[in-house]
This record gives C-alpha cells, structure tokens and sequence, in this order.
C-alpha cells in the first residue's frame, strides 16, 4: 500500500492521537496542510489539539533516514521555539535506526502503522509491535549494495571533497549510468548535496555512515571460519600478516583486530581479514588452520566486492581496511564488537 498524501494522513494521523490520548482530537483550523518548513518561514503549520494537548505535526511520506534526520532538526527548532506544543515527527513506519534518532533529539514520533513514542506534559505513549502497512512492492535502488556503495565509499572517506559524477564513475569503475542513479537517490535521501558546477558532496557524514550502517550486511561475504593456534588474537593477527606478506597474498585487516590497532580499545581473540582470492589448501595447511565454526578464532573472508580494500594502509606493519569499513563490519563480529564500534566511531571524528 502506498503511504498517503499529507491531505489524507493529517485526517489518519487525527484519529491515531484520538484513540491514544482517549480524548477527541481536532484539527486547530482548516488550512491547507503545511510542513513544518513551510511554518518556519510563513507562520502557519498544523497543529492537532487533544483533550488539553497540542500537537505541532509534520508528516513525511518518507521514513528514509535522511529525510527523518532533516525533520528532526526542524523539529527541534519549533521545541525550543513553540513551548507546550508537542512536535510530533509522523511517517509511514518508523525503521530502528530513525527511531534512535528520534530518541537522542527527545523528538516524539508516530507512524501511520500504529507505533508511537510520544512524551508530552503529563503525557507518555509507547507503542510497538505493529507490522509496516506500507511495504513497497517491486525492488528499489539500493545504494548500499555491494557495489553501489563504492560512491559512499567515496563520500565518507573524503567528506571534505567534492565530486562531479564523472570524477564518481572513474574513480569507481561504475558506468555514469549506473553512477547517475545512485547520485539521485542518495540526493532524494537528502544525504548528499549539489554546489557548485553541480558537484556533489556529502551533506552530513555521520548520517550517511547511519544510513550506510543500517543497510549493511556483513555476513553476505563469503566467510571462511576456523581456528589456528595462538595465545592471543594479536600474536595471531602479528603472525598472520606476516605470512601474507612474504606469500604475496593480498589482504586487510578488520574487525576486532583492527579496530584494537586503530582505537586500542580492548583484547580480542577473533582475527578477520579480507583475501582477494580464495586461500588454497595448502596455505591453510600452512598456517594449520582447521575447519572449526563453533570455536573460530580465524575468519578470512572473501569479499562481494573488492572495493573494501580502498584506501587501505598499513597499521604498526598490517595492512587494515580503511576504519570506516572496520565500524560497519564489527556489526557482524561477536565478543566486545559492540563496544569497539562505538570506540572507534568516536575516533573517526566525522563532522555534522
């Protein structure tokens, strides 16, 4: 089903309040339905009264992460600006992530499916559960997938740079088709900008690693597990290396590993690295690897798409992926990943 248009989700939104308060809602007045934005330069915006509660609305068809993120900001000028008034974010469904950013500005929210966090004066509404009434048939571009995040890739690395589409396609090795459409819909997700000469950057590099983050999936690589001997994830990772290095074998680092050489943020006993090519046996007989699922210390993996190995360099003699792509890739990692991710995130420094 496809979202509504703002007219019919006001009426829908009306009603949802009106069942979750427990007090007949209204509309404050019959204007046409205005954004917030509009408000913000002309005054006038719509505002849902229940019982003794009001509510500032700004309804997006859109649960993108970027247009969530921009909604917030303008959200959090009308708190700081209308007092009493509740700003109430409303979209179709409200995706995990979104709804952590939500959480962190203290914006309240609502979603056209039946799920709510909203907190007001005297007032606290959470609701979960409800499935999203609104999936899209059909398949959508995805400028995450394997190979279309190499443009992203792009983006977050070099955050201060610009880039004609051109300088995208070559840079990638992706036809200026193919790099065209990508281009449209990270700028539709509001997550990458156009200036001058109509070069494009990244408008806010921690939201577009957000978004990147969210619709990553480690575990699509092919993933070799086992267990080699060692008494440490480092005397591992160390011997590893050097191994690689002396067979001319093609690798990076990531992962806890990794992370632990450019944050310094706790031990570990998982080593992962990236091979360009399939190890062969009698390199794992080498390194006395043996197949080991439950107890793996040692993962080599093959990648969906080479370019993981963009921009990397060596660390203390190992050669590590670059570490953004170590924070989106210890989301798939056991033990203290977690916590290492959130170590490393705060060491990379994007700017807003």
């Amino acid at each position: 089903m496809k979202p509504p248009k703002e007219d019919n989700a006001l009426n829908i939104i009306r009603d949802q309040l009106e069942y979750l308060v427990g007090e007949k809602a209204d509309l404050d007045n019959d204007d046409p339905f205005y954004t917030i934005s509009d408000w913000l330069d002309s005054g006038i915006y719509p505002v849902v009264n229940a019982g003794e509660l009001r509510f500032v609305i700004e309804y997006k068809s859109s649960a993108q992460l970027g247009v969530v993120a921009r909604s917030i900001e303008q959200l959090s000028r009308v708190a700081k600006d209308k007092g009493p008034e509740i700003p109430l974010l409303v979209v179709p469904f409200m995706g995990d992530v979104a709804k952590r950013k939500c959480a962190e500005a203290h914006i309240s929210w609502l979603d056209l499916s039946g799920n709510a966090d909203i907190t007001g004066p005297g007032l606290r509404l959470y609701v979960r559960g409800k499935i999203n009434k609104f999936k899209q048939p059909g398949r959508r571009e995805n400028p995450f997938a394997p190979k279309s995040s190499r443009i992203t890739r792009r983006l977050v690395y070099q955050p201060e740079r610009t880039f004609t589409q051109r300088e995208l396609a070559i840079e990638t090795g992706l036809g200026e088709g193919f790099v065209s459409r990508i281009v449209k819909t990270l700028e539709a997700q509001h997550l990458i900008v156009r200036g001058d000469r109509n070069r494009v950057s990244v408008a806010n590099p921690t939201l577009l690693l957000d978004v990147w983050q969210q619709g990553y999936d480690f575990l699509k690589h092919d993933i070799i597990r086992g267990h080699v001997s060692g008494r440490s994830g480092e005397e591992i990772q160390d011997k590893l290396s050097k191994i690689f290095r002396r067979e001319n074998i093609e690798y990076a680092a990531t992962g806890l590993g990794a992370a632990w050489l450019y944050s310094r943020f706790a031990a570990f006993r998982t080593v992962s690295v990236y091979l360009k090519e399939l190890p062969s046996d009698d390199f794992l007989k080498q390194i006395g690897f043996r197949d080991d699922t439950a107890g793996s210390n040692l993962w080599l993996i093959m990648p969906k798409d080479v370019d993981v190995f963009h921009a990397v360099k060596p660390v203390e003699d190992i050669h590590c992926v670059h570490p953004v792509q170590v924070y989106l890739d210890l989301h798939g990692h056991p033990e203290r990943a977690e916590e290492a991710a959130v170590e490393l995130r705060r060491a990379l420094e994007l700017k807003k």
